[in-house]
């Protein structure tokens, strides 16, 4: 038994060992986000937008280069976004308001730069694309307070969209812990009046596996 464990513990001493001389490491990451979608419609003036709150889970990778490293990752995140208005040419002179939520799978791909580099903590910054991957679209709409009910499945916004993420993050032993802000590069909606582009704030917390 005292061989056994000896031997148990070699093997895992030198596992350690090999997973820290790997030129990339892999985790899982959880987090929250408030998220906003920016409307602009060619018939109405006085759209106010609203946020919501959102989460994500999923995974990433850590590639080491030379200077900087390279993040690809994925995760499945829960956007959206609120509007309202007292101009809709249909409800003319009453409050409809709009609210948004989009199921969707985030496939960031950042660059990032080690400010501080030690053994047990470092300091980050990141910046990179993430295409965004819409799974399902739940819009419904009220007038003075009162349902209307949902949109279509497939209606009103696009199932692709692009966008630009900048954030900081902190290393401590295997935890990261990261903050990024992302802003929509492309128009979202498919409605010929109106454009829409999405902003989001995330929060997340990583663990490195190896």
């Amino acid at each position: 038994m005292k061989n056994i464990a000896i031997i148990i513990g070699i093997v895992l001493l030198f596992s350690c060992n090999t997973y820290a001389q790997l030129p990339f490491s892999l985790g899982v990451k959880i987090g929250i986000n408030s998220s906003k979608m920016l409307n602009e419609f060619s018939n109405v003036n006085d759209i106010k937008d609203q946020a919501k709150t959102g989460f994500l889970f999923g995974a990433f990778a850590r590639i080491k280069l030379p200077v900087v490293y390279l993040q690809p990752e994925v995760y499945f995140t829960k956007k959206g976004g609120d509007f309202q208005s007292a101009t809709i040419p249909q409800f003319q002179n009453q409050v409809f308001t709009q609210q948004t939520v989009l199921n969707m799978i985030d496939v960031p791909v950042l660059v990032g730069l080690k400010l501080i580099d030690l053994k047990a903590v470092n300091l980050r910054i990141m910046t990179g694309p993430v295409i965004s991957f819409v799974t399902s679209k739940d819009v419904s709409y009220q007038v003075n307070g009162v349902n209307l009910g949902s949109a279509p499945e497939t209606s009103e916004y696009k199932n692709t969209l692009w966008g630009v993420q900048l954030g900081a993050g902190i290393d401590v032993m295997n935890f990261s812990l990261d903050v990024r802000y992302e802003w929509g590069l492309n128009n979202i909606s498919d409605n010929p009046s109106m454009d829409t582009k999405s902003k989001l704030l995330n929060i997340s917390l990583g663990m490195k596996l190896f």
